[in-house]
């Protein structure tokens, strides 16, 4: 960002008591000096009268031939300071002195350390470089500025100020929250390097064993001889080894808009379980009910996480979004042997279904829970994380539960 200060532009506001008080003092120099008719007191009355319009014309020639410009990142982190430097270029001869800087900072953001206020010292042809910090305290799209410029005479009797209206735009993303506990999830060791491969059923010339057939196997895996004996249908099972593929589900549906708190930690946790993924070189997706977000297919690389962690920036809970219904979409399209992250803070018994049927086809699911606050609790959601039944019965069905909360997952 680079902006002109120009001269015209400067507004003045002075400080009347030391103003009133040289004017006052000059008025009583010349009233001696005409009571007494002494020249040289006339000249001394002249000579301080002329010296808050020669302290006027000084301090506002401190804002003229400035330049400055803004450097801070397009992207950063919640709750992480955030660099921001400032360059003042002076392309006057002569050098500026008794300026002072001051960002205007959106709600939600706050400076690092003290109140913001940068002093500026800039010689003649020369530049100065000031850097503070500022930390966002949620994620989202920020915008910094205007920028105040404000200058005084050297004797303090007058204030100038300028105002550069340009901002900068910076996208905060979602800190991911450490989820320690999937680490030694079974079937998906997130701690490995590489891509990983965990055993699961299919198609290889090894053979496994004899099964009972399960909806969905293909009948040509039918041994119908080991049927026929039974009375009952029986598949040949053989195993095979093949990448696992993270889907992380957000729960994204109006219910959540009852539970700020809860909504912000369960982002939180999504940023966390995409970035264990992308850390293992594991394949994964990112479902919260949106095409644009939904539609890509699953894939490893850094352009896919950012693509994911600006969504995760800008989502909020949706009126025409179902959870249920997006978990059975991803169910239907994962392949055995996937991993399936659920991110709800609702006790919503639709999902046992949902859940029982990955155990079916060998798709592996956790589900991260959020520590729902006091404040949340009165939301009218039932509490997914406290709720016994729930947890029973997720379970039962080799659901593995991870709880949310501030500053780590278990």
């Amino acid at each position: 960002m680079t902006q002109d200060v120009p001269e015209q532009s400067v507004k003045s506001n002075y400080h009347g008591v030391k103003v009133l008080t040289t004017a006052l003092s000059s008025l009583c120099i010349l009233t001696v000096a005409m009571t007494l008719g002494l020249g040289h007191l006339y000249m001394m009355a002249v000579a301080l009268a002329a010296v808050p319009l020669v302290s006027y014309a000084v301090g506002k020639r401190m804002l003229a031939g400035l330049t400055v410009r803004r450097q801070a990142a397009d992207t950063a982190w919640d709750g992480q300071p955030v660099p921001v430097t400032l360059r003042i270029e002076n392309q006057s001869n002569l050098p500026r002195y008794f300026l002072h800087a001051r960002d205007t900072l959106p709600e939600g953001a706050q400076f690092a350390e003290g109140d913001g206020i940068i002093p500026l010292a800039v010689p003649a042809r020369g530049t100065q470089e000031s850097v503070y910090q500022v930390v966002f305290q949620h994620r989202g799209r920020y915008s910094i500025g205007p920028l105040d410029i404000q200058a005084t005479d050297p004797l303090g009797m007058f204030f100038f100020s300028h105002r550069l209206r340009e901002r900068s735009e910076i996208v905060v993303l979602p800190t991911p929250l450490s989820l320690p506990a999937i680490e030694s999830f079974r079937g998906a060791n997130y701690a490995a390097a590489g891509t990983h491969s965990a055993p699961v059923r299919g198609d290889s010339v090894e053979f496994l064993g004899i099964r009972e057939y399960i909806a969905g196997d293909p009948l040509r895996r039918v041994d119908w001889k080991h049927s026929a004996r039974y009375g009952e249908l029986f598949v040949r099972d053989f195993e095979r080894f093949t990448q696992t593929e993270v889907c992380v589900i957000l729960d994204a549906s109006p219910s959540l808009r009852q539970l700020p708190a809860s909504f912000e930690l369960m982002i939180k946790g999504v940023s966390g379980a995409l970035h264990l993924a992308h850390h293992s070189g594991l394949p994964y997706r990112l479902l919260i009910g949106k095409p644009e977000v939904d539609g890509r297919p699953a894939q490893w690389s850094s352009d896919h996480l950012y693509h994911y962690l600006y969504a995760l920036a800008d989502i909020q809970p949706q009126t025409a979004v179902s959870f249920v219904d997006v978990v059975s979409k991803a169910i239907a399209t994962a392949q055995p042997g996937g991993l399936l992250v659920l991110v709800t803070a609702s006790a919503d018994g639709r999902l046992l279904p949902l859940v029982q049927a990955c155990t079916r086809r060998q798709i592996q699911v956790v589900a991260l829970l959020p520590n729902v606050p006091a404040l949340d609790k009165q939301g009218g959601v039932n509490d997914a994380l406290h709720e016994s039944d729930f947890l029973n019965a997720l379970s039962a069905h080799g659901v593995m539960v991870v709880p949310l909360h501030p500053g780590g997952g278990s």
